[in-house]
């Protein structure tokens, strides 16, 4: 791939992100290299460690996405990092950001910036968060996919998960998926997820 199409293909993924984010570019290397070094898949499938950029790279890229459940966001493990695999074997290749590889006196943003500690002003001013984003953007084109690291892994659970059951609650009436036969009650009822607060 050129740059001209790398560049291109960038473009569309912060058309679909909505910002110009310095983690796409880095994101969008990361799935081609997956893709690349995984090879030809009918049947693929992608896990995202982190819920930023990346995940928005991954569904543009593969088509794999959070409504289909062909991506699962294994957001809470936090790392800038992704796994492309055959849902027909488990057979994948997981890609990361390797911070040994990210030397702090030649990429000094990105390494800040995979640190969360770019400068305070970054939160709260457009221009300086574009200033950084461009320099770490420009530091990525640099070195390239010399930053990753990258490892072939074996999925312990490859198939998708099955189609639960539905339910009504009888405390909100609202239909809800359940899992597990002793649920009464949907999640947010039980108050194990009571995300809002109800103003009415």
């Amino acid at each position: 791939m050129t740059d001209a199409e790398f560049n291109e293909l960038v473009e569309k993924v912060y058309k679909f992100h909505t910002k110009r984010a310095p983690g796409i570019p880095i994101g969008v290397e990361m799935v081609l290299l997956a893709k690349e070094k995984l090879g030809d898949v009918k049947k693929l499938g992608a896990v995202t460690e982190t819920q930023v950029c990346l995940s928005d790279a991954i569904q543009f890229l593969t088509g794999c996405t959070v409504g289909n459940k062909y991506l699962i966001m294994n957001d809470k493990i936090g790392r800038y990092a992704l796994t492309l695999y055959d849902r027909s074997n488990g057979r994948g290749i997981r890609v990361f950001v390797d911070m040994k590889k990210i030397d702090p006196v030649k990429m000094p943003e990105t390494h800040k910036f995979f640190l969360r500690q770019r400068s305070p002003e970054v939160q709260s001013d457009d221009a300086a968060r574009k200033a950084s984003a461009k320099i770490i953007v420009d530091e990525f084109m640099a070195a390239g996919r010399n930053i990753f690291g990258w490892q072939y892994v074996r999925m312990k659970k490859y198939d998708k998960d099955p189609v639960y059951p539905v339910k009504i609650c009888p405390t909100c009436g609202e239909s809800f998926i359940y899992s597990e036969k002793d649920s009464k009650n949907c999640l947010y009822c039980s108050r194990q997820l009571d995300y809002y607060v109800s103003e009415q």
